[in-house]
């Protein structure tokens, strides 16, 4: 589904044109929508990893400018090349857990500060490589970008999702909003499976997936 027909469907489905659903405003919707999808479900297209290093004596860590969530985190000693996955914790766990920042040690927790910074617990002792695996936000379906993954790929998730945003905005029937919102909830569970079919099969080591057929016994 590219940019132009999205727009064309939600503006065709709720029967309102161009003077309400401006395109600004369709842009929020479909910026909504993208970020619901993202969030919700674990796509492997979106995954990306990055090194970078946090320095002794300095507990933050700046994220990533396109980072919309994190999967983990984890550090490498420089010098014995030992790597620790980090635990997340909410950050007034940090300030308990370790409670005089000036003390430095091998890091074991971290977590989100701000949406521009990680905050690690205890406050680094060394200099440390950090390995960080997120989910990246793509560039959102616009007109100067008319389709993307999730345009591509998941159409029906994508369209209910930005039908869920118009209702709301609209304050339209709650019956149509649990229509689209019941429709949104299967199209990401279907696109879940595919998912974690991709993930756990392959045609050398599992053979061809089978459906069973029902037949009629031959007999009288």
């Amino acid at each position: 589904m590219t940019y132009d027909e999205l727009v064309t469907n939600i503006r065709n489905y709720t029967q309102v044109g161009p003077e309400e659903f401006t395109a600004p405003v369709l842009d929020t919707f479909i910026t909504f929508a993208e970020n619901r999808i993202l969030r919700e479900i674990d796509l492997d297209v979106f995954k990306k990893e990055m090194t970078g290093n946090v320095t002794a004596g300095n507990r933050f860590l700046t994220a990533p400018t396109d980072m919309l969530t994190h999967r983990y985190m984890l550090i490498k000693n420089y010098t014995t090349q030992v790597q620790v996955f980090l635990e997340f914790r909410d950050t007034s766990f940090m300030k308990e857990y370790w409670k005089d920042q000036s003390l430095t040690g091998v890091p074991k927790y971290f977590s989100v500060w701000d949406q521009n910074t990680f905050y690690l617990a205890p406050t680094p002792d060394l200099i440390y490589i950090v390995e960080l695996g997120f989910i990246y936000r793509p560039t959102q379906l616009s007109s100067t970008n008319t389709t993307t993954w999730i345009s591509t790929n998941a159409p029906e998730a994508l369209f209910y999702a930005c039908m869920i945003q118009a209702y709301s905005y609209l304050k339209g029937p709650t019956d149509m909003q649990a229509y689209f919102e019941n429709s949104y909830k299967q199209a990401i569970s279907g696109l879940g499976v595919e998912q974690q079919g991709r993930r756990r099969r392959d045609e050398y080591r599992d053979g061809m997936m089978r459906i069973p057929l029902k037949s009629d016994s031959p007999g009288p």
